[in-house]
C-alpha cells in the first residue's frame, strides 16, 4: 500500500494517509486539486491534480475548494500555486537546509497536532464511566500482583516481630502508597503519551486534552490525578460532575483545566467523531452493571447469612 503525503494550509507536510484517505480529504474539500503532495518514488511533490487517475478519480472529477482557494479556471498546476517554492527531491535535501516541503519522515505520523475550528464531542458521563471500568480491571490486577509480591517479601519481618503493631502498620502504610504511587504513574504517564488516554480511554474512543485541546503534559496529569481524589471525597459528586456541566468536565476536570473528548476531536477529521455510546462502551456498562447487581446481592445473602448465626 502507497503512503501519500500533502502539505497543510500551514506549509507542513502531513501523513502517511493512503489512497483512500487522500480522495476523501479531495471530496471534502480539506485539500484542493493545487494542494502538494508526495509518495516514495516521487522526485518532488506535485498538486493532487496531477494523479487523479492514480487515485482513481475519474477523468470528469471536480474537486471541492477550501475556503479561500478559487475554483479551477483550467491553468496549469504551476499557475494554480504560485507561492510553491522551488525545492530539491525530498530525498536530496540537506538536513540543515529544513524546509517545510522536505521529505516526510515516518515520525510525522505521531506528531500530535491541534487543529481548531471544527466541531469538539465531548465525552459524556456514561463514556467515561465504561473507560473508568476497563481501568480500574487493570489496575486491580496490576496492583494485587503487587501488593502479593510486597506482602511475601514483608512476610518473614512480620513474623520475626510479630508483637510489634507499629511494625504492621508501616508495612500496611507503605504498601497503600505503593499502590497509589502505582495508579498515579499509570493515569499519568497514560495521558501524557502520545495517545493521551488510558487503555480504558482507547477502547472507548476518547482522550484527554487541555481547555485548547492540546495535550497535557506529565505533571499536569499527576496534578489531574491527585484532583480526583477531591471528586472522590465529595461522595462521588465530583464525577456527576460530568453529565451536567457545559463540556461534560468533572470537578477534577475543572480544577486542573482538562477537557475529554472524542479521540478525533482536535483533529484534521472531526466528522469522524461518535457522539453516541458505542460498542465497546455499551458491552462494559452492561457487563459492569451485571457484575455489581451480583456482588451487591451476594453482599445482602452474606449479610442475611451472619444475622441468622448471630440471632441464634
Amino acid at each position: 500500500m502507497k503512503h501519500w503525503y500533502y502539505a497543510d494550509e500551514a506549509r507542513q507536510p502531513q501523513g502517511p494517509v493512503d489512497a483512500a484517505m487522500l480522495r476523501d480529504l479531495l471530496a471534502g474539500g480539506r485539500i484542493s486539486h493545487a494542494t502538494l503532495i508526495w509518495r516514495d518514488g516521487l522526485s518532488q511533490w506535485q498538486a493532487a491534480g496531477d494523479f487523479a487517475g492514480e487515485l482513481g478519480l475519474g477523468a470528469g472529477t471536480r474537486f471541492r475548494q477550501p475556503p479561500g482557494i478559487a475554483e479551477d479556471t483550467g491553468e496549469s498546476t504551476a499557475d494554480a500555486v504560485p507561492d510553491a517554492p522551488s525545492f530539491p527531491p525530498p530525498d536530496t535535501t540537506p538536513e540543515t537546509d529544513a524546509s517545510p516541503y522536505a521529505a516526510p519522515e515516518a515520525a510525522v505520523g505521531l506528531v500530535s497536532q491541534v487543529v481548531q475550528g471544527g466541531e469538539v464531542v465531548y465525552a459524556g458521563f456514561w463514556k467515561r464511566t465504561a473507560a473508568y471500568t476497563i481501568d480500574s480491571f487493570l489496575l486491580t490486577i496490576i496492583t494485587t500482583v503487587i501488593s502479593t509480591v510486597t506482602g511475601l517479601a514483608m512476610l518473614p519481618l512480620v513474623m520475626a516481630d510479630a508483637t510489634q503493631p507499629l511494625l504492621v502498620l508501616v508495612l500496611q502504610v507503605a504498601s497503600y502508597l505503593v499502590q497509589i504511587v502505582v495508579m498515579a504513574g499509570y493515569f499519568a504517564w497514560f495521558h501524557a503519551s502520545p495517545h493521551q488516554a488510558t487503555p480504558g480511554k482507547m477502547a472507548v474512543g476518547i482522550k484527554v486534552v487541555d481547555r485548547q485541546g492540546a495535550p497535557i503534559s506529565f505533571w499536569r496529569a499527576i496534578g489531574r490525578f491527585f484532583a480526583t481524589f477531591v471528586s472522590t471525597l465529595l461522595l462521588m459528586a465530583g464525577y456527576l460532575m460530568a453529565a451536567f456541566t457545559g463540556r461534560k468536565q468533572a470537578l477534577h476536570d475543572l480544577i486542573c483545566g482538562t477537557l475529554v473528548v472524542d479521540k478525533w476531536a482536535y483533529t484534521h477529521y472531526p466528522e469522524r467523531q461518535q457522539p453516541k455510546l458505542g460498542v465497546v462502551t455499551w458491552i462494559v456498562l452492561v457487563l459492569g452493571g451485571l457484575l455489581s447487581l451480583l456482588f451487591l446481592l451476594a453482599a445482602g445473602v452474606l449479610v442475611a447469612a451472619m444475622g441468622g448465626v448471630f440471632g441464634k
